[in-house]
């Protein structure tokens, strides 16, 4: 028997060799193990044909006495030596992933990681900043890839991810680092002027494909995937526009909490991307670590083989991080502002409705007699929870996206609204994983909706009423809170999410998120709870406070205060 270099359309070796039948049962078990593009009988040349080095060294395994000819010989000799250098990497990863702390000193980024997120940023350091980094949502992994960047000095940087949460990525930029964030839009007009200006370019998997010519034109130093699971269907738009993009970029980092959401196929594309000439084929991967097999609907990928091998092989391109796994590395309670924008319909109604309330407000003003002033205060406020609510209608779509990625995992997830119609909206949508609590619920549905909740493995969304469902019931089943919108009142809301961070709560931290739309008043709100919270905190804490703090109005007048000066 003899393996000789043989360059065809789809393989570079050939096996010559007279008919044996265990040879020729183990060639048909690597034709069925590998595929038919990666090993396959030519029946014309009577040769078995592939164009992996590393079947040459299967076979010699099975049969020592094959003789190789010595082109394949020198070319098998290369192969051992990267496969040597490969393995040492591994091993050096693995050793990175197990250890309990990280010497590694991050220049460049402000704040304190944690080791977990140190360990993190070296295990891309030393992967040549390409990886998947699958780690538990609210364990940071934003931080992590934007650490590698800074430390790693990268001048230019593109990271695609979903519209809702490209304003959360311009806001961590600036609260990391001193790199330019560039959040492009749709209508964005791609410039070079502008490229030069930002560092970090930000733009959703939706609208990729429109600026391919562009971002391919320009040099990229990094790029970031953020919810990688966006492109596991390497047919999509979304994940041949992400392939092209990629293709020459040197450091591709791919984020993701749940790499893998139900099926062992939905993690080739990022393999691919990762490692184009190792997972170049598709149709091998399900073949070998999917069971894939022909049915009348076509082929079936949906199953699972050779996991042990598939681990082994995948583990130098990922690092997972779980919850429990650092959980006393993490605070108590985390807080997360998710600054997002209202599409452009529900923002030209709501530009609208606001200059109608400053106008309205400026006419108040004007009016002398405080008698009168107070008996508007009333229609004031009417005024100003129009513009909430048409806020908090803006927001639903990121809220959904939200509870769309908890559900991913294995938590609960409890989220609140001030307003009734988003908590029924979104309940309606997610009737069979949620219950709900608003002052319409009678208090037998309440319990049991409590009950549902904390009982069934099932029910993992409680939608609450800001102030129906902020006091007397314990939702400990929960680690994740999300705001939709804000309550006058600091306290109200955190009496909402003590609801869930009290005895019983097993989780030894807790995410708690709150959506912001930009230039709305959501982000006044924000601003001004934010001082009355501190003001608060320093009084309980016994810290010095001025009086004019003190005497400081009340939220809403604070609030109608900053619309008219």
């Amino acid at each position: 028997m003899l393996i000789q270099k043989e360059k065809t359309k789809y393989h570079s070796y050939a096996l010559t060799f007279d008919y044996e039948p265990t040879v020729v049962e183990y060639c048909q078990y690597l034709k069925l193990s590998l595929g038919w593009t990666e090993f396959q009988f030519d029946p014309d040349f009577k040769k078995w044909r592939f164009k992996d080095p590393e079947v040459i060294n299967m076979l010699k395994n099975k049969f020592p006495y094959i003789q190789v000819g010595a082109e394949v010989a020198k070319e098998v000799s290369v192969f051992k030596q990267k496969r040597k250098e490969e393995k040492e990497k591994e091993q050096n990863a693995t050793r990175i992933k197990e250890a309990k702390v990280s010497n590694l000193e991050i220049k460049g980024i402000k704040g304190e990681l944690y080791e977990y997120q140190k360990k993190t940023v070296k295990w891309l350091i030393d992967n040549q900043g390409r990886g998947l980094l699958s780690l538990d949502m609210g364990l940071g992994k934003t931080l992590c890839s934007l650490a590698y960047i800074v430390h790693s000095k990268k001048e230019k940087v593109l990271v695609i991810c979903p519209s809702t949460m490209k304003y959360v990525w311009a806001e961590e930029i600036k609260k990391w680092s001193g790199l330019k964030p560039w959040v492009i839009h749709s209508k964005s007009d791609l410039t070079l002027e502008e490229y030069k200006k930002h560092d970090i370019l930000i733009v959703n998997f939706d609208i990729l494909k429109k600026f391919i010519t562009f971002l391919t034109s320009v040099k990229l130093d990094s790029i970031i995937i953020d919810e990688s699971t966006y492109i596991k269907n390497p047919q999509s738009l979304r994940a041949k526009a992400v392939k092209i993009i990629s293709k020459n970029i040197s450091s591709v980092i791919l984020l993701s909490g749940s790499p893998l959401l139900n099926k062992v196929i939905e993690l080739f594309t990022s393999l691919n991307i990762l490692d184009p000439i190792i997972w170049n084929n598709y149709y091998s991967f399900a073949l070998k670590y999917c069971g894939a097999h022909q049915t009348k609907y076509g082929l079936d990928v949906s199953g699972a083989s050779n996991l042990p091998e598939l681990r082994e092989r995948v583990s130098k391109h990922i690092i997972r991080m779980k919850k429990e796994d650092v959980l006393e590395q993490l605070p108590e309670k985390k807080f997360i502002d998710i600054p997002v924008r209202l599409n452009d319909d529900i923002q030209k109604k709501y530009e609208l409705l606001e200059n109608s309330f400053i106008t309205y407000l400026k006419e108040i003003k004007k009016k002398s007699n405080i008698e009168i002033q107070k008996a508007l205060m009333g229609e004031t406020l009417v005024k100003l929870n129009e513009l909430r609510m048409l806020t908090t209608e803006g927001k639903i779509d990121f809220a959904r996206e939200l509870i769309n990625n908890v559900l991913l995992t294995k938590e609960k997830i409890v989220v609140f609204s001030v307003f009734n119609k988003p908590l029924q909206l979104l309940h309606e949508e997610f009737k069979e994983e949620s219950v709900i609590i608003i002052g319409s619920v009678a208090d037998k549905d309440r319990q049991k909706a409590i009950q549902d909740f904390q009982n069934n493995p099932n029910k993992r969304i409680f939608f609450g009423g800001m102030r129906s469902a902020n006091m007397g019931i314990t939702l400990t089943q929960a680690s994740v809170v999300l705001f939709v919108d804000f309550d006058w009142t600091p306290e109200n809301m955190k009496q909402a999410y003590s609801r869930i961070d009290r005895i019983g709560q097993k989780a030894d931290s807790i995410s708690i998120y709150q959506i912001i739309a930009l230039d709305t008043v959501d982000q006044k709100m924000s601003k001004i709870l934010k001082i009355k919270q501190e003001i608060i905190n320093r009084l309980i804490d016994g810290k010095e406070v001025d009086d004019s703090e003190l005497n400081s109005g009340t939220i809403i007048n604070d609030l109608i205060e900053s619309y008219i000066t």
